[in-house]
């Protein structure tokens, strides 16, 4: 069974140690004209017997509050919760004013002229007190509803992090072992660097943080081992500027966006001597601009269009924008939002 504090949302010691005195010391003056200063006189008997009232109204309806919350639990039951809460809460408030033995019923004289009747006044006070349990149980299952709300986004981009860590482009391999197989005989210490860039790039993969985002400086590092490699394959077919200040180093940006751009470009695009593929990286506004120019393939290789797929999806987690990318009849333009240094 759930503990009190949990059905609550709250501890609510300090609530009924300062709120049943006071509400018990302020009653006799709200409703019944009790004066600290001119008859009828406010006394020490009628401050204890409204505080004891108060007490039995409090706890009685603070029971019936947890026992039916308790019953309802769910956020889809809290209608029917309400309702029945609202009706056994009126029934016990009208028994407890009306039958208490301190206070008379409500068929009989209160003793002051123009006060509201005493089972009247129970449940205006019991709808106050059963509010303010409300407000502070809905604002703390909002609070926890936001906090499980950021648990499953940091989980869900945790998760796309890993599928892109487990997916690295067979082919982008394959072709970078038939580069090197090349090469090794040709020019041993082109081959030596080439092993390094290559051992470079699968490290950074491999031991990249489970992070939702990394320093631009960072990207930057595993873009140039990537383009390092792609370079040695297709040589001056291929060219990547990029165009960054230092300044904007240390800002943030979701990790392995870059690499999957460029890819996505030479994946699609022709890349020869003939028609060179230039992929351009500029910032603006605090915005990356990637873009390429248009020479798409005629036979396209296969694609699961899950990249550009995926740093969308984990923009949108994070910063609740999205990937913008249009298409001209020359370029191809991505852009690629950054994000505040931490």
């Amino acid at each position: 069974m759930p503990k009190y504090q949990d059905v609550l949302g709250f501890n609510d010691r300090w609530l009924l140690i300062l709120g049943i005195p006071l509400l018990g010391f302020l009653t006799p003056i709200i409703y019944l004209g009790i004066r600290l200063h001119r008859p009828p006189y406010y006394t020490w008997p009628i401050f204890f017997i409204s505080t004891a009232i108060t007490l039995v109204f409090w706890m009685g309806n603070r029971t019936i509050l947890i026992l039916l919350r308790r019953k309802y639990p769910l956020f889809e039951q809290s209608r029917k919760r309400i309702t029945i809460t609202g009706l056994v809460m009126l029934l016990f408030t009208l028994v407890a004013a009306n039958c208490n033995g301190i206070t008379p019923p409500f068929w009989e004289t209160n003793g002051y002229a123009g006060a509201p009747d005493l089972h009247v006044l129970g449940v205006m006070n019991t709808i106050a007190v059963a509010s303010i349990y409300e407000v502070i149980y809905y604002m703390q299952q909002l609070r926890l509803s936001v906090n499980q709300q950021e648990v499953l986004k940091n989980e869900s981009l945790m998760a796309q992090i890993k599928a892109l860590k487990s997916q690295v482009d067979p082919h982008f391999l394959f072709n970078n072992l038939n580069t090197l197989s090349t090469i090794v005989h040709e020019d041993p210490k082109q081959a030596e660097k080439f092993i390094q860039q290559l051992a470079r790039l699968y490290r950074y993969i491999l031991e990249m943080p489970e992070t939702t985002l990394i320093t631009l400086k960072e990207e930057l590092d595993l873009l140039e081992a990537y383009v390092y490699l792609s370079q040695t394959r297709f040589g001056e077919s291929l060219k990547v500027m990029v165009n960054i200040p230092a300044s904007y180093h240390q800002k943030k940006i979701i990790p392995f966006a870059l690499q999957i751009l460029v890819e996505n470009a030479i994946k699609h695009n022709i890349v020869s001597i003939t028609k060179p593929l230039s992929v351009v990286i500029d910032v603006a506004e605090n915005k990356l601009i990637i873009s390429n120019n248009l020479q798409k393939k005629q036979s396209l290789i296969p694609s699961t269009g899950k990249g550009l797929k995926n740093i969308d999806e984990r923009i949108r987690l994070l910063q609740d924008q999205e990937l913008k990318y249009i298409t001209t009849m020359d370029y191809f333009i991505v852009t690629l939002p950054l994000f505040a240094e931490s």
